[in-house]
């Protein structure tokens, strides 16, 4: 049986080594007045089996595929109508057609060769927008599931002619693969941020104002009973999706619910991290290959910490974390001050001659949101700013964002790495002190040279210790050494700075479900944001299989 088994296994490893590689997928689509959809696909690959590669147009609900033409290195190949599948390899060189079956249509091409290509496949879909009763709209899938192997980047750029695409006269949504559905320079934009499955596939639904098109497609329904239909099985919320919810604020299974999202989107891409991933970070395949450091990583800048932390534990949210870490580092710079209540609580005072020269923006921002949510005493007690953040989660999500565009750009600035996120020699340099530096706090009841003569670093302990999720047990080690130490280091006795750091644990965490409530929301409307795996239900287009045969 075991015998079985293991021969079973290595039949499977011996076909997924063997699948060939997609590199990437880019398509296309123009669509004219008459809603009439123009495709180009490029398709990146490395072939190593078949003699064809080919993709699946099935259901096609009114639509026909015109004009279809392939070319390779700008040489376009000889069009031979209907394509023989059973012709050899040299026989199908250079050479495109289309296979006609009962439900739809393959359309085919010859690989030539085994190795690298980079195929153009060009096309017209007719009637690809359906004219709806009250609106119109593109509900296709443009990646069939089943591919002879995963794609491992995917991207689809949708435009009208004439009309730039916004929040003004369409919506979006995207289904079928893990990746974002974006409205940017007057198209509407899906990028896969993951490898593909095997059932993966891309599901475009898109909704348009009338007046953009004059489609003589013509299907008798609202666009509410087809999204409906879409929205079965999918992560997005029901309720915002169809307009029925329009608080600011959203229920509390809603806000649980994007939450566990959060949670099990990161612990997903944690399990797909592989070897090579880390070697691009950090110059080495894992960091178990990384022994414990004392120094300091990129200069203590905390948003380049934090932002290479998160890329090593894969995407992981950590906006709890670096709020949190921003707050200890304000206290140290004295821009925010601890004190307590008459009932012994933590509370934090704010600067009002506070400077935040040399800082990124992203620290006055998070500085004036707690300002405000802090009230009319000016004084920010425990739970406040948690309060707050549930009344303002666009905000708060809009200051999530900036913290990317801040980190890249301080990396950038600092030659660590490209805005394009390639690391350079300095920055994986950097990223494996900054794993050592992890492992040397983690471990740090067990440096037996432990002292004072470190005092001048341990504020970055601490907010390190943030970001790596250990700050609590950082601060009771640096107390143990030196109470009076401490309390002159920190800006708070011990007693304190753990009140303080459970406090903005707190806050941060408020943050992160704000603004995973705030992207829930903007998704399911609509107006851009993460994909669902699950759902896209009643589109037309596409089908099962497609690559090498």
């Amino acid at each position: 049986m075991k015998r079985s088994i293991l021969i079973a296994a290595l039949l499977a490893w011996a076909v997924f080594a063997h699948a060939g590689t997609i590199r990437s997928i880019s398509i296309n689509l123009a669509l004219d007045h008459q809603g009439n959809a123009h495709i180009t696909e490029i398709w990146d690959l490395d072939a190593d089996e078949g003699t064809e590669w080919y993709l699946v147009r099935e259901n096609l609900d009114g639509m026909s595929v015109l004009d279809f033409t392939v070319s390779e290195n700008g040489v376009r190949f000889e069009d031979v109508g209907e394509w023989d599948v059973h012709r050899s390899l040299r026989q199908k060189a250079g050479k495109s057609g289309i296979v006609h079956k009962k439900n739809g249509v393959e359309l085919c091409w010859g690989l030539g060769s085994m190795g690298d290509h980079v195929f153009t496949a060009s096309y017209t879909l007719t009637g690809a927008v359906r004219t709806l009763q009250d609106y119109d709209m593109l509900h296709l899938q443009l990646v069939s599931p089943g591919l002879s192997s995963r794609p491992e980047k995917v991207s689809v750029r949708v435009s009208a002619e004439g009309v730039p695409l916004s929040g003004e006269n369409c919506r979006l949504w995207g289904f079928g693969f893990t990746g974002r559905a974006d409205l940017e320079d007057g198209c509407a934009v899906y990028r896969s941020t993951e490898r593909f499955k095997y059932k993966s596939s891309v599901i475009a639904l898109i909704r348009f104002d009338k007046g953009i098109f004059h489609s003589p497609n013509v299907l008798d329904k609202t666009f509410n009973t087809v999204l409906e239909r879409a929205l079965e099985g999918s992560s997005y919320d029901r309720a915002t999706a169809l307009g029925e919810d329009d608080e600011e604020d959203i229920s509390g299974w809603v806000l649980l619910l994007s939450t566990l999202a959060w949670v099990l989107l990161s612990i997903l891409l944690i399990i797909i991290a592989v070897k090579a991933y880390f070697k691009s970070i950090l110059g080495v395949p894992s960091m178990k290959h990384i022994d414990w450091c004392r120094d300091v990583p990129f200069g203590g800048d905390i948003l380049e910490g934090e932002f290479v932390w998160r890329k090593l534990k894969s995407g992981a949210a950590q906006d709890s974390k670096l709020a949190g870490a921003m707050i200890l580092r304000m206290v140290e710079r004295g821009l925010l001050s601890v004190s307590r209540d008459p009932d012994d609580r933590v509370e934090i005072r704010f600067d009002d001659n506070a400077s935040f020269d040399g800082l990124p923006a992203c620290y006055k921002g998070l500085y004036d949101m707690m300002k405000e949510a802090s009230g009319a005493d000016v004084i920010l007690q425990d739970r406040e700013f948690s309060r707050w953040s549930k009344s303002h989660i666009r905000r708060v999500d809009k200051w999530v964002r900036s913290i990317r565009t801040d980190s890249v750009n301080a990396l950038d600035a600092d030659n660590y790495m490209s805005t394009t996120g390639k690391f350079t020699d300095a920055g994986k340099e950097e990223a494996r002190k900054l794993v050592g530096f992890s492992k040397f706090l983690k471990d740090f009841t067990l440096v037996g040279e432990r002292g004072t003569r470190e005092v001048g670093l341990w504020n970055d302990y601490l907010v390190f210790g943030m970001i790596f999720g250990i700050a609590d047990k950082v601060a009771k080690e640096l107390a143990d050494i030196d109470p009076k130490v401490f309390s002159e280091t920190v800006y708070a006795d011990p007693l304190t700075a753990r009140q303080l750091i459970w406090m903005t644990n707190r806050m941060g965490y408020a943050i992160t479900n704000a603004s995973a409530s705030a992207q829930m929301k903007t998704a399911s409307s609509g107006l851009g944001g993460f994909t669902s795996f699950g759902g896209g239900g009643g589109f037309s287009g596409g089908g099962f299989g497609g690559g090498a045969r």
